[in-house]
């Protein structure tokens, strides 16, 4: 209560006071206006500026720019609004905890409480890494919980109060319990209770056994005993105990080797074991005559008929794999000659189909007085599932789920092994290659996951046909390849194998009843520069790959130790990206787009370029996926349509009226996704005072066929501002000719891909025309990109498609340049 009334009177002094707790703290006051804090809720939150949130309430912090674009990530809904109204009920009414989960993947908990004084008090507390332990954890369990149901013993845990923390399956098979004794927490006393009833003990006398039962539980050290079922079946139990008071019981069936070790005689004895392992094959062999005998069970496991198997010993260790031959003829000996107490063995045995089967083998030796081995027998049980099961665990941890290739664990430990052989032989020369599928994500969006990942399999599969047998290619995640060249002589020889893989990616792929064509970048690195670690040749890879997408994409890039300057991850650019308007670093560059029919200027399209103020100028095929997937795109995206719109309408101003120009706008595929694009875009153009009729907003063909019904109810929301709508690369999405007439656009644009080799490739002068006659019978405008000689425009003029775009008129420019551009009044 202290410490409320102090809160009360003046928090800045109780939360100097807790400077040094590891939560972020802060106070609202009775009226819900941010009042102080400590600075670990500012090291929370480095968005949030100081001299900004005093005196905010929370409803205008979060909605403040910044924090909207890192916090409204809630796994629940993408609905910044939704988000909002869910946190601000949670403050207005605090009880329990609220989980806020950012942009950064970082989770805080958030307890709320209000003062005496009618405040609200707001603990921050990152709990990140306790998730991420919890995650671990569970995890674990996984695995431990496999790990014991593969066991052939039974298992069973016990705390000190004797009661059931863990079991495995076989617990539950060999001692055939009941489902309901099968919990944490179950006594022994009531397991104890089941198997008096059911006959498991000679003595009836409950204290008596339960008291046994607890005696060897807490034994301080290890214990073995013996005991018979009522169903014949002999268990033998280990006691094991823990240093934490817990004690592990094994319990493992020996019926048979117990069996055979009282002595009984050699008939008797061989009945005897038959009858007690219906499932198992026996053996039995007379080291005095070297003849041994094995069940027809046994010969049944391995496929074997009666005359198929003589009495010779070499008759089993002919059929046993190779390499379990040393082994088990090792644990064989040790045991004939008294240092191992039992025989316990799994290795391989051929099958008569040339398959090998995993068999766990168990004997035990019957000896004279003197100790000597007389005879040894004992039983095979075929464990293959098992074995697969633990064959595939390893499997799946070393290899990718969607393609099964190798993942990034197992490739970047074949690049090891690859330069350990390379320091021992140093003629032994490898490439390693790194690929990136272009555009992968337009396909993701357009077609659907699940025709995504059809995407990636299909290519991994045309991979590995392109490839040699030697050669490995892994699936590092996403749309990432790694391929190890292996055997690689000269650095030519790595170009060629590149070009292979280009070239298997040249037919198009069939999916969702659609052709997809797709290209890649690759990156290589030879194994020549003096590698020590594997991490570092696939790092080179990378950013060889890297230039291949600044250069144009589609292509091979070999990496040299120029890259290294600029060591740049897409996380560089990430951490960068955000920095990037706040540094001034954006521009907006402007190329005109020209009325053909008029030979004049009829308005320009902005584009986006970052300014990097240690890289330099930075591919928008770089930064703009980077931004799309971060989320970054949003400010990125309103910042350029805010410039384009404000320089537009300063442009305009001072041209007559009736020749004002248009501006043309991207607009990305997660922008349009958002509720409020189209409420943001009327905003800007309100602020810098730019008529709605004169801006055209760019879409991509595959971003309008993601969602048709969605596309049709903003398209006409923007329709219904008088914005106008631009369809960008048409031609090259996968969208069905059927749909567009229903879409309210004015105008599309054909890709420069079928503009480029108009002239002299038919078949693209063919498409050029069909797209141009449907715009002008759709009534739609068409604009031509990548117009780049005279003779291009020459036959667009022919075709009377009314704009163009391009080199022939004038690169991308500043806004000072196309300032000059505008004063040329130039004609074509």
């Amino acid at each position: 209560m202290t410490a409320l009334a102090t809160l009360h009177n003046d928090p800045t002094e109780l939360l100097k006071a807790l400077e040094q707790l590891e939560v972020g703290l802060c106070h609202y006051d009775r009226n819900g206006r941010l009042t102080s804090w400590n600075q670990q809720f500012l090291n929370l939150y480095p968005e949030l500026d100081a001299n900004e949130i005093s005196g905010k309430t929370l409803e205008e912090i979060l909605t403040a720019e910044p924090v909207l674009a890192r916090w409204v990530t809630d796994p629940e809904t993408e609905c910044a609004e939704k988000w909002i109204e869910r946190r601000l009920s949670r403050h207005r009414d605090p009880g329990a905890p609220v989980l806020i989960h950012d942009s950064r993947d970082r989770w805080v908990e958030v307890t709320e409480f209000r003062t005496a004084g009618g405040g609200l008090l707001s603990f921050h507390r990152d709990i990140t890494e306790a998730k991420e332990q919890r995650k671990h954890a569970e995890d674990q369990t996984l695995l431990l919980r496999a790990t014991l149901d593969s066991m052939d013993q039974a298992i069973a845990v016990f705390d000190m109060r004797m009661t059931l923390r863990v079991w495995n399956a076989r617990l539950i098979e060999l001692f055939d319990f009941p489902e309901h004794l099968m919990r944490v927490g179950t006594p022994v006393s009531e397991l104890v209770d089941f198997m008096l009833a059911r006959g498991d003990f000679v003595e009836r006398d409950r204290e008596t056994i339960l008291n046994e039962v607890i005696g060897y539980l807490r034994l301080e050290r290890s214990m073995i005993s013996n005991h018979r079922l009522s169903s014949g079946r002999i268990l033998e139990y280990t006691f094991t105990p823990m240093a934490n008071g817990d004690v592990i019981l094994a319990a493992t069936d020996v019926t048979l080797t117990e069996t055979a070790r009282q002595g009984l005689a050699e008939s008797e004895e061989r009945y005897a074991l038959s009858a007690a392992g219906s499932n198992d094959g026996l053996w039995d062999w007379d080291l005095r005559r070297e003849r041994i005998y094995l069940s027809p069970r046994w010969r049944e496991m391995l496929g074997l008929a009666h005359e198929d198997v003589t009495d010779n010993p070499a008759e089993w260790f002919s059929r046993i794999h190779p390499e379990d031959v040393a082994r088990v003829t090792k644990q064989i000996d040790a045991h004939l000659s008294g240092t191992l107490p039992h025989f316990e063995c799994e290795f391989r045995v051929r099958h008569a189909d040339g398959s090998y089967l995993w068999m766990l083998t168990r004997g035990l030796a019957v000896r004279s007085e003197d100790g000597t081995a007389l005879r040894f027998a004992g039983s095979q049980t075929d464990i293959t599932g098992r074995k697969r099961a633990e064959q595939q665990l390893v499997h799946d941890a070393l290899h990718d789920a969607l393609t099964g290739l190798p993942n990034r664990t197992l490739f970047l430990d074949l690049v090891r092994k690859a330069l350990a052989r390379l320091r021992r032989e140093p003629d032994a020369r490898f490439a390693v290659a790194f690929l990136d599928l272009d555009r992968f994500k337009i396909v993701n969006e357009s077609l659907g996951h699940v025709h995504g990942d059809d995407l990636i399999v299909a290519t991994a599969r045309r991979f590995e046909n392109a490839l040699r047998e030697s050669d490995t290619v892994a699936r590092l995640g996403g749309d990432e390849f790694a391929i190890l060249l292996e055997e690689i002589e000269t650095t030519e020889e790595a170009t060629r194998l590149s070009e292979s893989l280009h070239q298997s990616l040249a037919s198009p792929f069939r999916l969702g009843g659609k052709e997809i064509f797709v290209s890649a970048s690759l990156g290589v690195a030879h194994s020549d520069q003096g590698y020590e670690r594997p991490e570092d040749i696939l790092r080179d890879a990378e950013l060889a790959m890297y230039q291949a997408k600044e250069r144009g994409k589609a292509q091979s890039i070999a990496f040299d130790n120029e890259m290294r300057v600029w060591p740049v991850t897409p996380l560089d650019l990430d951490s960068d990206l955000r920095r990037a308007l706040e540094r001034d670093e954006m521009r907006l560059h402007y190329q005109p787009i020209i009325d053909i029919r008029r030979g004049k200027l009829a308005g320009f399209e902005a584009l986006l370029r970052w300014f990097h103020a240690e890289r330099g100028e930075i591919s928008p095929v770089e930064f703009i996926p980077v931004a799309e997937e971060t989320g970054t795109i949003f400010a990125l995206s309103q910042w350029a349509l805010r410039t384009a719109a404000q320089q537009m309408a300063e442009w305009n101003a001072a041209r007559p009226s009736n020749e004002r120009l248009e501006i043309s706008v991207n607009l990305s595929g997660r922008q349009f996704a958002r509720p409020d694009a189209v409420s943001g875009i009327i905003e800007c153009l309100e602020g810098v005072g730019l008529p709605a009729s004169l801006l055209k907003i760019e879409i991509t063909e595959s971003t309008l066929m993601a969602d048709v019904d969605r596309s049709t109810q903003m398209l006409d929301r923007l329709k219904a501002a008088d914005i106008k709508i631009c369809v960008d690369d048409f031609g090259t999405g996968y969208s069905s000719l059927s749909y567009l007439h229903t879409f309210p656009i004015d105008t599309l644009k054909i890709d420069k891909s079928f503009i480029q080799d108009m002239t002299s490739n038919y078949q693209n002068l063919e498409i050029v025309r069909t797209i141009t006659m449907l715009g002008q019978n759709l009534r739609l405008d068409v604009i031509a990109e990548g117009v780049e000689t005279p003779e291009q425009l020459g036959q667009l003029r022919a075709l009377d498609c009314q704009y163009a775009q391009g080199f022939l008129f004038s690169k991308p420019m500043s806004a000072a340049d196309a300032t000059a551009f505008l004063a040329e009044d130039k004609s074509w």
